[in-house]
């Protein structure tokens, strides 16, 4: 299948930094032991609102500031070398599965009741605040971006994708089950197919479609394998491939399905190298309205 590219790249690693402050929110271990510390801090009440500020401003700054070093280096964009083959996979599971996956209910992880007369960003507010102390990643997604990007991913059910390491590009893998998007890495999916091991979930709950117009979003991915950083890059490249519809990534993901032989895995790290986000920061703003 694909082969690994273990060549350093310094603009596939600052891409990952500035995709970090795109729409998806991450929370990370590293940020909450900051915050738990300062906690502690006599003063913190006094500083609260100001600390606050400069967390939400400057989050990397500030885990530089109040961090561990070892948890810092844990949420940094590059923290983890590249992923190792599982000793097992997943129990396996029947064809029809990935078809057929039953939606998960919102309710069943948010009590709906709080979202009565709320505005969307308040709304976006109660997500993200959930989601807070875990390792997790969350967004809203506007009704007509997960349309696009549902009726794509329909066509185009799997793809890869470049995730820079710290010596390199890793590949990691992604399959879509219904309005869930599972992934895993290459030399996992080369060993175990659709029963390798995940490292990321994302669900969309798409129960707020027609009274809100919006879609929510959460992943809990496994921080062995990934950090905050690179769960929200993942996040905001399969954005980028299944809801932005630009043309040159539509073709490699119909060119990945229909003629692989002429695909090349390098071309993705090509498109990650001449990364512009315009398209999501733009449809960040009009989501957060």
């Amino acid at each position: 299948m694909l082969g690994v590219a273990r060549r350093l790249c310094a603009a596939g690693q600052t891409a990952v930094t500035v995709m970090s402050k795109q729409p998806v929110s991450t929370s990370s271990y590293a940020m909450v032991k900051a915050i738990e510390e300062l906690e502690k801090n006599p003063y913190f009440g006094k500083y609260a609102a100001k600390i606050a500020k400069f967390q939400k401003e400057s989050p990397k700054e500030f885990l530089e500031k109040f961090g561990k070093n070892k948890e810092v280096k844990e949420s940094e964009p590059g923290g983890h070398s590249f992923t190792k083959v599982a000793e097992k996979g997943k129990e396996v599971a029947p064809k029809s599965a990935y078809s057929f996956a039953p939606q998960k209910k919102l309710e069943s992880i948010l009590k709906t009741d709080l979202l009565q007369g709320k505005t969307n960003q308040e709304v976006a507010y109660i997500w993200t605040e959930h989601f807070r102390q875990k390792d997790a990643v969350c967004g809203i997604i506007s009704v007509e971006t997960y349309d696009k990007l549902h009726e794509v991913a329909m066509k185009y059910s799997c793809f890869v994708l470049p995730l820079p390491r710290d010596k390199g590009y890793e590949f990691i893998v992604l399959q879509f089950a219904g309005h869930e998007v599972h992934f895993t890495s290459l030399v996992n999916y080369q060993a175990y197919k659709e029963n390798a091991p995940e490292c990321l979930t994302l669900v969309h709950y798409p129960d707020l479609k027609e009274e809100r117009g919006i879609v929510l979003m959460h992943g809990e991915y496994n921080k062995d394998i990934l950090n905050a950083f690179e769960a929200q890059f993942l996040v905001n490249q399969l954005q980028l491939y299944y809801g932005s519809g630009d043309k040159e990534r539509t073709a490699l993901l119909e060119k990945f399905h229909q003629s692989p032989d002429q695909f090349k895995h390098m071309e993705l790290v090509e498109h990650l190298e001449k990364l512009d986000l315009s398209v999501l920061s733009n449809k960040s703003e009009k989501e957060q309205q």
